[in-house]
């Protein structure tokens, strides 16, 4: 008897046995060949976020199961202290994921959200549900994730007032600073630094002192700065620094960022008339500003009184500054001369009638006339920037230009003859020169005579004392010589 019911509880046994490894295997392969979707948040930007701005939220998807799931929402439920920002959408389809769509492989959703301005600094949760449509009220997986946000500063620098530099020239520059807190500020300290002192205050540091600024205020600070004339043309960054103590928790606060300026720009030329050789008229162009100047060309624009045969404009390349060169053109002087700059004809019986004074008026505005003209050269280039420029110089051209007339002017009338007595008064203006000629080197005859003469009275008195004074013992017997006799 006992034997039967040890059988049977043998018997028993083994049934329960084989009933719960059936059932382990059950379980093990409905995990196994389901889907089993998980959330998490991969990351935020900004991190953290920035009380009363945006913040975009990047929630990885992923797949643990075997099976690929498919016809899947996701939902973010948005509650205090995120809001929603118009136009965005909160519920997106995860589209299919593959069976073990793990890690690296994850499917990345973003959110945009905005964070309320009011909420003190800390992390914040927000909730993620996960469901296929229609069983989001009672399948949805809810995962919960954690944001972490920062109050925004209570001050911060929202304009620099300029942007570019010309090596060498000072210049003004603002800073803006905007109380953006919920407090007044007292006693801020502003400065910013080249770390490469490149850009540098003249006539001041580089801190200014803020006494108050009120909630919602704005002061700017002014500086004079100069860049360096040796600079390389280029954008340098300028590390802004404002510190001040935050009114609700009474620690110091430093905000700091940065702003770039740009140091380069346009240049300046200088240009000169050079030489007439021939039919060529050469100019000489200078840059004579602070900055390098690219792709430089010379033009001769069309203009009164000057005419140009051939090219009217010459390619010169790149001009450092400093540099110069040369470029020439086939220049002509027209007949005509602009209106007024002219002396007018006179009759015979005129110029008969004038003083002394008054002819050398006239022969002053003639030569002013001949020597004083200008022309307009442009130059064109293209600075540091990229930027284009056209300037326009005013050019004097010399006496000794040799630029051809088209046609005879009111000069060639009056050495014709024009002024009646002319050709008698330059007859007697030459023969005055020639007579002062003679005189010169008559003159100089005569002192070259009077020095020969000094010159030879001199060697004969230098001879003379050689033999002036005779020896004592010689003269004694020249006497007694004298007495033989």
């Amino acid at each position: 008897m006992n034997c039967t019911k040890t059988g049977l509880t043998s018997i028993a046994a083994v049934v329960a046995l084989l009933l719960a490894v059936t059932c382990v295997y059950a379980e093990y392969t409905y995990i196994s060949e389901s889907d089993i979707l998980t959330a998490s948040l991969v990351n935020q930007d900004p991190d953290p976020a920035i009380a009363g701005n945006m913040v975009e939220l990047r929630i990885g998807i992923e797949n643990w199961g075997s099976k690929p799931a498919e016809g899947y929402f996701i939902e973010l439920v948005l509650d205090y202290p995120f809001e929603p920002i118009s136009g965005q959408k909160y519920i997106l389809s995860t589209d299919r994921l593959e069976g073990f769509q793990t890690v690296e492989d994850q499917k990345i959703i973003k959110f945009k959200v905005m964070t309320d301005r009011e909420i003190p600094e800390g992390s914040y949760d927000i909730d993620v549900l996960l469901y296929k449509e229609g069983q989001r009220e009672y399948a949805a997986i809810k995962k919960t994730l954690s944001v972490d946000v920062k109050t925004r500063e209570n001050a911060e620098v929202i304009y620099i007032g300029q942007v570019k530099l010309v090596p060498g020239q000072q210049t003004p520059m603002e800073f803006t600073i905007n109380n953006v807190g919920r407090a007044p500020l007292k006693d801020l300290i502003f400065s910013w630094e080249n770390e490469d002192d490149v850009v540098l205050p003249v006539g001041s540091a580089d801190t200014k002192y803020i006494k108050y600024l009120g909630v919602g205020e704005k002061t700017t600070v002014s500086y004079d700065v100069i860049a360096d004339t040796n600079a390389d043309p280029g954008l340098y960054k300028l590390t802004l620094s404002l510190v001040y103590d935050d009114p609700v928790t009474g620690v110091q606060k430093e905000v700091t960022n940065n702003a770039g300026v740009y140091v380069g720009g346009g240049t300046d030329f200088e240009i000169a008339y050079s030489e007439s050789t021939g039919s060529e008229t050469s100019f000489s162009i200078a840059n004579i500003g602070s900055n390098p100047a690219s792709s430089v060309s010379i033009m001769i624009p069309e203009q009164d009184g000057w005419r140009v045969s051939g090219s009217n404009s010459a390619i010169i390349g790149n001009l450092n500054k400093g540099d110069y060169t040369v470029a020439s053109f086939s220049l002509q002087q027209e007949a005509s001369a602009p209106q007024g700059t002219s002396p007018p004809a006179r009759s015979r019986e005129d110029y008969a009638k004038m003083t002394d004074e008054e002819r050398a008026a006239l022969r002053e505005q003639m030569q002013q006339t001949s020597s004083a003209k200008t022309i307009k050269v442009d130059v064109a280039y293209t600075d540091t920037l990229g930027d284009r420029y056209v300037l326009t110089k005013d050019v004097t051209m010399g006496l000794d230009a040799n630029i051809t007339r088209a046609a005879s002017g009111m000069r060639g009338n009056f050495a014709g003859g024009g002024f009646g007595q002319n050709g008698r008064n330059g007859s007697i203006t030459t023969a005055l020169k020639q007579i002062g000629y003679y005189i010169l080197g008559a003159a100089l005859a005569v002192g070259l005579i009077i020095g020969l003469l000094k010159y030879r009275r001199y060697r004969i008195m230098q001879m003379s004392k050689k033999y002036e004074t005779p020896k004592k013992n010689e003269t004694k017997s020249k006497i007694s010589l004298r007495g033989d006799k």
